[in-house]
């Protein structure tokens, strides 16, 4: 398994923008499962998450890792291509269609975290406590906000890097950075005010 699949092909992009692909590809948990073992895992029908795993395998995402009988059954187990998925930079200026599907993938992430987000605070979680780091109205230049995001980026993923496997006392958590532009009517006011 790769560390990082770069995903340029406007194919592989649109596999991923859709919150119930991305629950899949996170429900192998780095390591290889049928996807019978996925279908228990997310409470889905078998069928359903077949025919979603066949589109990822078909983009290249997923991969068949290891087929094997059992009961004269034969099982099929796939495993994801690399650790970590990122958008190629140039197919962000590609065309309007494919910036079109990367903001459906910036959408469908932000469900998906917003999904753990909720069950979290619904099952009362707080050990240790959730923890939101917030600043909003902060003023950066285009730049700026690249060159921060890059820095969040570098730290989190030096911290992670060797935390993909489970580990005794360990459990899974989701960790997200969002650098956002706001965009207020007052701020349209206040354009080329002192």
């Amino acid at each position: 398994m790769k560390d990082v699949m770069i995903l340029r092909e406007l194919d592989q992009i649109k596999a991923v923008s859709q919150e119930y692909r991305i629950a899949i590809i996170e429900a192998f948990d780095h390591r290889p499962a049928t996807a019978k073992m996925i279908s228990d895992r997310l409470g889905e029908p078998h069928a359903k998450i077949n025919y979603h795993i066949k589109v990822l395998v078909r983009v290249g995402i997923l991969e068949l890792v290891q087929t094997q009988v059992n009961s004269g059954i034969v099982e099929k187990f796939y495993g994801p291509v690399a650790q970590d998925y990122v958008i190629d930079s140039s197919a962000l200026s590609t065309s309007e269609t494919s910036i079109i599907t990367i903001e459906k993938v910036s959408v469908a992430l932000f469900e998906h975290i917003a999904k753990d987000f909720y069950l979290n605070v619904e099952r009362g979680g707080n050990d240790p406590p959730k923890k939101i780091n917030h600043r909003q109205d902060v003023f950066l230049t285009p730049a700026e906000a690249r060159e921060l995001n890059r820095m969040v980026n570098d730290i989190i993923h030096d911290y992670i890097e060797e935390k993909f496997v489970f580990r005794e006392n360990t459990r899974r958590y989701s960790i997200a950075s969002l650098i956002i532009p706001v965009y207020r009517e007052k701020d349209e006011d206040q354009r080329g005010r002192p």
